[in-house]
């Protein structure tokens, strides 16, 4: 009987270790999917990450970017809503942007020149009024800019409109005889 305990309990722990070696198979496959779950999603959050921090750089370089090129002039007629009007020389900008953007250009034309053409192409409907100023005195916003000067026109015609959410102030300085004088100031409301 000795013999045939010693070969039950032999069979017992044979067939245990089998059921531990199939377990840790089991365990080992079960962790083996686990790992590779685990590197999966790691992959995703490296390529998440990646295109958060890209759409955030980009997001930046459309901010900074044009505020480090500066406004052109071409910056500035896009905002107006019209090119300057052929035969316009001694052209004169300055912009801010602190509340909101504001434009203020000035140029010469002949004597002879229509503003009218240059008017329109804003989208301004209204005629110009003579003896009419929305510049009747220095503004002290305007005071580090020489060259602006509306308040100083003796013989003038302008016009106020609003129209795709700017405020357009029009001034024509017919002071000189031998050139008009274009004030505009552009804002966004």
């Amino acid at each position: 009987m000795c013999g045939g305990a010693k070969g039950i309990t032999r069979m017992k722990i044979q067939m245990l270790n089998a059921k531990a070696q199939r377990g840790k198979g089991t365990e080992g496959q079960v962790l083996n999917a686990k790992t590779q779950r685990g590197k999966g999603a790691e992959v995703i959050k490296r390529w998440g990450a990646r295109l958060v921090l890209t759409v955030v750089l980009l997001a930046v370089a459309l901010v900074i970017v044009p505020r480090a090129r500066g406004f052109t002039l071409s910056d500035a007629e896009a905002f107006i809503g019209a090119a300057l009007p052929e035969g316009a020389a001694d052209v004169q900008f300055a912009t801010r942007d602190q509340f909101a953007r504001v434009v203020w250009l000035r140029f010469t034309l002949p004597p002879d020149a229509d503003i009218m053409p240059f008017v329109q192409g804003m989208g301004l409907t209204d005629e110009l009024r003579h003896a009419f100023t929305s510049f009747p005195a220095p503004n002290y916003t305007e005071a580090d800019m020489a060259w602006w000067t509306p308040y100083a026109a003796q013989e003038v015609s302008g016009l106020h409109a609003v129209h795709a959410n700017k405020v357009y102030d029009l001034l024509l300085d017919r002071t000189d005889p031998a050139a008009l004088i274009v004030y505009l100031r552009v804002y966004a409301l």
